[in-house]
This record gives C-alpha cells, sequence and structure tokens, in this order.
C-alpha cells in the first residue's frame, strides 16, 4: 500500500526550499532520505506517487524526479514501471551512537575503518578553546574518512601531538587514533571533551560522505588531554546526518 500524506495544514507543514540552500532536488532528496534513515518509511513501503509529492513539497516534477534518482543511486530505493517506487530491503535506520562515556567511545571506534584522505607533514597548530588544555609545540594534521562495512559515516580533521605521532607513526596512519594512545605506554588519557553541533556539508566533506553540498551534519569536536593537561589530539569529526544519533539517560533525581 502506497504510503499518504497528511494534507492537514499543508501550506504550513511542507519543507521550505530555497534555491540558496542549494539545488533544490538534493533538498527535496534530503527530506525523503532522512523520512527513509528514521523507519517512518519502513523496508518494502511503497511511496506516495509523484502526484502526491508534488502536491506536498510545491517543487516542479523534473526536481522530484532528480532527487529520486539520486535515491535510486544511494540503493535507499528501486522503481519498476508501472508498480511505482518503493524503499529498499537495506535502506533502514542504521544509526552511529555518540558515546558519552571514554570507554565506550573507545570500544566503539575499535569497530571502525579509517582512510586518510590527506596529510600535512609540516607542525600546524589548531584552534584552541579555553579548557582545551595546553598546546603541544606542533601537531601531525590528518584529514581521515571513517566508516564501518562498505559506508562511510564521518570526515574528520585531526591534529595529533608530532611527538605522540612519531612513536607510532605507521599505526597511527591505519589505525583509529584514540584507542592507539590509549594503549600507548607513558600517556595517559586523563580527559575526553566532546562538543556537538549541527551545519551541513561543504563541498569537501560531501564529496567524502557521498551526500549533496548542503546536506545536514552533525560536527563533533573532540579533544584529548594527557597526564599533563596537554591538547594531545584535537579533532572535528563530521558526520552523516542521517546515521548519527545523541542518547543520554538521565537518571537519579528526575529532570528539572
Amino acid at each position: 500500500m502506497a504510503l499518504e500524506i497528511a494534507t492537514k495544514n499543508a501550506a504550513e507543514e511542507r519543507p521550505a526550499f530555497s534555491e540558496k540552500h542549494g539545488t533544490l532536488y538534493a533538498q527535496v532528496a534530503n527530506v525523503l532520505r532522512q523520512r527513509i534513515r528514521s523507519g517512518q518509511w519502513a523496508a518494502g513501503d511503497q511511496l506516495p506517487t509523484l502526484d502526491e509529492l508534488e502536491r506536498e513539497f510545491q517543487v516542479a516534477r523534473v526536481t522530484l524526479r532528480q532527487a529520486l534518482t539520486l535515491l535510486e543511486t544511494e540503493g535507499m530505493i528501486w522503481r519498476k514501471r508501472g508498480l511505482g517506487t518503493f524503499v529498499s530491503d537495506s535502506a533502514g535506520p542504521e544509526w552511529f551512537k555518540l558515546e558519552t562515556s571514554r570507554d565506550e567511545l573507545i570500544h566503539s571506534l575499535e569497530g571502525t575503518w579509517s582512510r586518510i584522505i590527506e596529510v600535512n607533514a609540516e607542525q600546524g597548530m589548531p584552534r584552541l578553546e579555553p579548557g582545551d588544555g595546553d598546546a603541544a609545540p606542533g601537531y601531525r594534521h590528518m584529514r581521515r574518512l571513517h566508516g564501518r562495512g562498505d559506508r562511510a559515516y564521518a570526515v574528520v580533521d585531526m591534529y595529533l601531538d608530532a611527538k605522540v605521532y612519531a612513536r607510532a607513526p605507521k599505526r597511527f596512519d591505519k589505525e583509529m587514533i584514540i584507542p592507539v594512545i590509549d594503549r600507548m605506554r607513558g600517556v595517559e588519557i586523563s580527559d575526553i571533551r566532546q562538543t556537538l553541533t549541527i551545519g551541513t556539508a561543504d563541498k569537501q566533506v560531501a564529496e567524502g560522505l557521498g551526500v549533496p553540498i548542503g546536506s545536514p551534519i552533525g560536527i563533533l569536536r573532540r579533544v584529548v588531554q594527557d597526564q599533563t593537561g596537554k591538547a594531545i589530539y584535537i579533532g572535528t569529526v563530521n558526520y552523516r546526518g542521517d546515521a548519527v544519533k545523541l542518547d543520554i539517560s538521565l537518571s537519579g533525581g528526575g529532570v528539572q
């Protein structure tokens, strides 16, 4: 059965698209993709017809066709003439959980692959904020792609203390950074700070994640301090917006 679209207050509830936010078909695709990733449209469900989508989104039919072609290329939907458009069996929710404890974070990273996109061998200096700790004399800058299975979920810009990197360069080039630091003798992780914001993908991030420019992303800034209070790792993790979630349990005396 085809999915229905609520018509009540449709003019007020439909997404607001604008060319200043990128191509219209990419914005439409983002909305449809999110409905699939969130589970609102389950595997095997038939999508609304082009007529129904046109009434809801108030965009040209060619824009809708472009959006559906993009999702079909990603493997999220399949189309058959005379039958309609359907959600693929493999297109259901697939979340990467943002861990909120050190042990859970390190464990989650150990199940992730990493590939270097760009390396700056020169010792650059990252931007440090209050509370980040003292700066190291120099850092090695890397841009990497992180993923699980055959799917990339994050593009990461990171700065690693150059002296720490020099202790195990081959491992740092191939493995996840924080688990390697955690197992390194003579280096103790005293604190990991994380700040999550919401943004949109620029050209480099979009190309790495395989999403349209302007797609919603989660931006996690992560800082690791050693036992001396020095910031030995500063990373900006750009997550696919349809692949990451923050799940926090509040227990005890309740929420006030």
